[in-house]
């Protein structure tokens, strides 16, 4: 007995000492207790697919102290490749990817960058890289990529909502409400939305449509919105006319505008300019007419 026991720490060590002799170890046992494993706990759970799901999580288990152990990287490269295609053939491959929640997004393209093919090994799909590839799709807001053993892949987005359209100068953008672009491509189907202009104008649209919220007469009819020198918006309506801000107390002026409406509807006469910068008045012109000139001021007398 003392010598079998002295035999068998000896063929411990020499393992230890070759990478091969483990080599042959790690393979021989992930196929002997995948294998081994999956019957048992078929039976246990009543369906093979969780007993072999349960087989690879415990063979899986087994194998990080062994991948963590201190291996050459082609031999623990083999190892991690033998170990994938063995779970492969005990069926823990992809058979389908389901995507929920998608609606512009086009399914060939959020296919193509999961980089998934059938038939791979669904335990080597790495599922934060494909969630990082998959939120650089244009339409696609929050993206979460689960596992669902022992063949699906399934993908649960969120898509960002189109918000207004942003004129570039020599371009035209879809962005959302964040002033993020979404597209370039393809805009005629939101031709709808509000046409933004101006530097700066795309972080500054969402707090602007908040504020008309509470004047629905002047949203519904806004078709466009400038922002002009960094301070202030000018407002275009869909019948031509336009609605000139003040850079300040814009809920002041606006609440103006809603009192001479309800007395006069000024909001419903085509193409005229309704100017509400000036704090004590409102200014109203027919659109490309200037500004009443101010009285000329009088001469000063030559001095004899």
């Amino acid at each position: 007995m003392p010598k079998m026991k002295f035999a068998a720490l000896k063929h411990t060590r020499q393992t230890k000492r070759n990478p091969k002799a483990r080599l042959m170890c790690v393979v021989s046992f992930s196929s002997f207790a995948l294998m081994t494993l999956m019957a048992p706990l078929a039976k246990l759970f009543s369906n093979w697919r969780l007993g072999l799901a349960s087989a690879a999580g415990i063979v899986a288990l087994v194998l990080v102290g062994i991948f963590t152990a201190e291996l050459t990287r082609p031999t623990a490269d083999y190892l991690r490749d033998s170990f994938f295609h063995a779970t492969a053939t005990a069926g823990l491959q992809v058979a389908d990817i389901t995507v929920e929640g998608r609606r512009r997004t086009q399914r060939e393209d959020l296919l193509a960058v999961t980089q998934v093919d059938a038939g791979m090994p669904i335990l080597r799909v790495d599922l934060d890289a494909m969630q990082t590839r998959i939120k650089k799709l244009p339409w696609i807001h929050n993206v979460t990529v689960v596992r669902r053993l022992p063949s699906i892949i399934h993908l649960q987005v969120s898509e960002r909502e189109p918000f207004a359209l942003y004129d570039e100068g020599r371009k035209t953008a879809l962005i959302d409400k964040n002033g993020d672009v979404i597209t370039r491509n393809y805009l005629k189907t939101f031709d709808h939305l509000p046409i933004l202009s101006g530097s700066g104008a795309p972080i500054r649209a969402q707090a602007l449509m908040d504020m008309l919220q509470d004047y629905p007469i002047v949203r519904n009819r806004l078709v466009a919105a400038e922002w002009i020198g960094g301070r202030r918006w000018s407002l275009t309506l869909d019948h031509g006319g336009a609605v000139h801000l003040p850079a300040k107390n814009v809920q002041n002026a606006l609440n103006r505008l809603m009192d001479l409406e309800r007395e006069r509807r000024i909001l419903a006469v085509e193409n005229q300019s309704i100017d509400l910068r000036l704090p004590d008045r409102i200014l109203l012109r027919p659109m490309g007419e200037t500004s009443r000139a101010a009285p000329p001021r009088p001469k000063r007398e030559k001095r004899s």
